[in-house]
């Protein structure tokens, strides 16, 4: 399977690359999870065809239509994420599992209704929502570690020496840091890494190779919302989007003679690479949705592709012990900034739901459910950059397109009220696979299955939600990339879970 994915790929899984501007970060970036208030989360992310909530402003703004009333509100949560890999052999245990907790703001907002009539043949009231929602969160932490005696991470460094003596004001960052500390030499006329294991060029038998990639970060999607309710039957809306991208990412590499012999001339390397991306789009939301009656309605939405102006930022540093060689050492340097343009899919979505019990009798227990479907072509993100290579540009959003598809998502969700003011919620969600079916994406199925629940409380003027979701999934990380097939390292296998709790809290006006 790796001779056939390393001619593809090239350096584009290449983590420590100066550009960084990659395949992988364009489905980060469009590949988006659970998000909305705590009610929605609770009922697995439905909303498109429901309504009355502040969500429907990112997913369906004709549903702030059915507000009646005022609202603002604001939201907290706390996520804390598990992930596990497998890798190389010999491991660690400490070096497969990653852990980290955040907390974060996912929404605050407000709504303004303006009341005009009542009828049945007339626009009855307008809804205006400002406000924000997180629609990804990149709290993450991947670890992973092992013994090899065929790959190193310093290879790519070694390739973009090998062609000719290396010139340190080009390649990447970690090639100039390894060149200077004679990490770096040249062996009867060839370029060698003194961490790559004797078998292919080094000094070692073996190594071990461990690192720890930790992310933070996510997508805060602002919105001008317009709703409009026309006889209690329909409502269409559009929204304004401006969601922001903050994402930073330090990945940390060592690598250690597992032979301990002091007289080899390698010892460790501990390097570090910090990025920096920051995006700023534009987008709209165009919906509807239709009451058929007090029970049944039924919408649908569609996202236009949302325009994003990005930049990225990086720098590292490299401590090395070479023993009898140049001994120990450590530098750091940064790359050169860069700007470009990013465009991600468009989202089409539907929903309906269904409402049961004595809707006329405000004791009576009472309640829906719901059900949403959403679809996403991964494939169709593009990369524009300015002042590059076309052929470059072209390369990557043909790797894009081959290496990514279409994706169906479904969300269901249901909700209990009783006592008056009291309500019980669960729901599913299924994000699709946005991998093709094929071994250049390591076969992984990296599809996620979202489980939530939640209580609210609602009177006339304050509400309360509490919900708890636990999302699962599989994915791959790729470290590096070499473009020698017997030098290609394993893509790290990685098993995902986040807990997420979150509270929303409401006032009416």
């Amino acid at each position: 399977m790796i001779k056939s994915i390393y001619p593809l790929l090239g350096g584009l899984f290449l983590s420590v690359s100066a550009m960084a501007q990659s395949a992988e970060q364009a489905l980060l970036f469009t590949n988006q999870q659970p998000s909305g208030t705590a009610r929605t989360q609770a009922l697995g992310g439905v909303s498109v065809g429901l309504g009355g909530d502040f969500s429907s402003a990112f997913t369906n703004p004709a549903g702030i239509g059915i507000f009646k009333t005022g609202e603002f509100l604001i939201s907290g949560s706390v996520a804390t994420t598990k992930t596990s890999s497998s890798y190389l052999p010999m491991v660690d245990p400490r070096d497969v599992k990653g852990d980290k907790s955040n907390f974060q703001v996912p929404n605050i907002g407000v709504v303004f209704v303006t009341n005009t009539n009542s009828g049945s043949h007339t626009w009855n009231n307008f809804s205006f929502a400002l406000g924000m929602n997180r629609t990804a969160n990149f709290s993450n932490q991947v670890r992973i570690g092992g013994v090899t005696d065929y790959t190193s991470f310093s290879e790519p460094w070694r390739e973009e020496s090998a062609p000719s003596s290396y010139n340190p004001d080009y390649g990447s960052i970690g090639t100039a840091l390894a060149y200077n500390q004679a990490l770096l030499v040249q062996d009867n006329g060839k370029w060698i890494s003194l961490a790559m294991p004797t078998g292919k060029g080094g000094v070692m038998e073996s190594i071990y190779q461990r690192a720890q990639i930790d992310t933070k970060g996510g997508i805060n999607d602002y919105v001008f919302s317009f709703g409009s309710n026309y006889g209690d039957k329909l409502y269409l809306g559009v929204s304004l989007n401006l969601p922001n991208i903050v994402y930073k990412e330090t990945v940390a590499v060592s690598e250690d003679d597992n032979t301990g012999n002091p007289n080899n001339d390698f010892e460790y390397f501990d390097y570090n690479q910090y990025t920096n991306v920051n995006g700023l789009g534009i987008s709209g939301t165009l919906g509807i949705l239709y009451k058929f009656n007090d029970r049944f309605r039924l919408g649908g939405s569609f996202r236009l592709p949302t325009v994003y102006s990005m930049s990225i930022n990086t720098s590292a540093d490299l401590t090395s012990n070479t023993e009898g060689w140049k001994g120990k050492q450590s530098s750091s340097g940064a790359g050169e900034d860069y700007s470009y343009n990013m465009t991600a899919p468009l989202r089409l979505n539907a929903g309906a739901s269904y409402f049961f019990g004595n809707l006329q009798d405000p004791d009576a227990v009472t309640g829906f459910i719901a059900a949403d479907y959403e679809y996403v072509n991964h494939s169709s993100s593009k990369y524009r950059f300015e002042n590059t290579d076309k052929g470059y540009e072209g390369n990557i959003n043909n790797t894009i397109g081959f290496l990514y598809r279409a994706a169906s998502n479904f969300k269901a969700g249901a909700e209990v009220k009783f006592a008056r003011i009291f309500a019980a919620r669960g729901g599913f969600a299924y994000y699709g696979n946005p991998y093709s079916n094929d071994s250049y994406n390591m076969g992984v199925d990296a599809s996620r299955k979202t489980y939530s629940g939640g209580l609210g409380l609602r009177t006339r003027g304050i509400y309360v939600d509490l919900t708890y979701s636990y999302t699962q999934g599989k994915d791959y990380y790729q470290l590096y990339s070499t473009s020698d097939a017997n030098t290609y390292p394993p893509a790290a296998l990685l098993d995902y879970k986040r807990s997420n709790i979150m509270a929303t809290v409401g006032f009416k006006f």
